[in-house]
């Protein structure tokens, strides 16, 4: 899927970055921010930088750096698959900024279109819901990028950590207490503002009908559980903030294209903007890097969606086990256990060294 970068139709301007553009910090300087200053926060250990005090994390602008490097690491690299006859296929086994991999997520979003179209059918409506967090604090200083994500989506940490505290629980949990009565799924997917940081778009499938009204108490939770939340960029009455739209079988001919509208517009923010992710703007690679880093999957779907979703692909009368790498050289390595990536917890003033 090559395309070029959207222009969300749904995002709205986050008031602090607005201020910050006319008076405040710049892009460069939200950059040198480290991707965050709290304790006991999860990163890739690629971003980390381990000293004598602790564990750190580099600059905004190092992790967009490190994350150039792995894509260009990346290029080439196959998977290889032996079946019980010892024959052996190389395969691509895109990484979740390729366009490949996106091609494979849009197919299956076509597939939770589909499934959803055929289980409510005339009933269908669907809803997106925008939530977004201010980027600056109080003095209007960009916030490091990874603090600010947490906040939207909460984040795992020890007792003996720095808690944040995002909204994503308490939105999900409105969400159910208000659709108690009918049946729906959502997905959600992580969407940059210009400025590189994060904020939420959330599809929602319903049978049977809502209102913009429906929504407000999912809005609301958001709101109190988010720091950085505003009443003000959560308006009610403004289409960014809840669109509602009636998709079922016997909607006209608008309606129809507007389901699939919903689909193309989904896809946009599955992680490709081109061909090569490197040929993506600034701000989406710098939103790229803060996913890689945080390991923060780009789309969030409900576990009925989820199901939609699960195309079965593979030869069921032949079983094909994954034993290595091919990189673009030709050269293979063989599949090690314990793999997987490698994290660390930024932790600062510890009594002794990391390992």
């Amino acid at each position: 899927m090559s395309q070029s970068a959207p222009v969300s139709r749904l995002s709205k301007t986050n008031p602090a970055d607005e201020r910050k553009r006319r008076h405040g910090p710049s892009r460069g300087q939200s950059l040198k921010r480290p991707l965050t200053d709290h304790d006991g926060v999860s990163l890739r250990a690629e971003v980390c930088d381990a000293n004598m005090n602790g564990v750190d994390a580099v600059e905004w602008r190092e992790a967009v750096h490190r994350w150039r490097r792995y894509i260009q690491d990346q290029r080439g690299v196959q998977g290889v698959f032996e079946n019980a006859s010892g024959d052996r296929v190389r395969g691509s086994d895109p990484h979740r900024f390729s366009p490949e991999y996106a091609d494979k997520q849009y197919a299956k979003l076509k597939d939770l279109e589909r499934g959803m179209r055929a289980e409510y059918g005339r009933r269908l409506h669907t809803t997106m819901l925008t939530f977004t967090a201010s980027s600056t604090d109080a003095d209007g200083d960009p916030l490091p990028p990874a603090d600010h994500l947490l906040h939207l989506t909460g984040n795992k940490h020890r007792d003996n950590a720095d808690p944040i505290h995002g909204s994503w629980q308490a939105v999900t949990r409105e969400l159910r207490r208000v659709l108690d009565d009918r049946r729906f799924e959502y997905l959600a997917i992580l969407e940059p503002h210009k400025s590189g940081y994060i904020h939420i778009h959330m599809a929602v499938f319903v049978d049977g009908v809502v209102t913009a009204d429906t929504f407000e108490p999912v809005i609301d939770a958001h709101v109190r559980n988010c720091d950085l939340a505003s009443e003000d960029a959560h308006d009610l009455d403004d289409d960014s903030t809840v669109s509602v739209r009636h998709a079922g079988s016997d909607r006209d001919d608008s309606d129809d294209d507007h389901l699939d509208e919903l689909a193309i517009y989904l896809a946009e923010y599955l992680g490709t903007y081109g061909d090569d992710p490197l040929d993506q703007p600034d701000h989406v690679q710098q939103a790229n890097a803060l996913l890689w880093a945080t390991e923060k999957q780009r789309w969030r779907p409900s576990n009925g969606a989820q199901a939609y979703m699960a195309t079965a692909s593979v030869d069921d009368t032949t079983t094909w086990e994954f034993v290595g790498i091919e990189d673009g050289d030709g050269e293979f390595y063989e599949a090690t256990t314990g793999g997987g990536v490698t994290r660390m917890e930024t932790a600062t003033d510890t009594l002794d060294p990391p390992d």
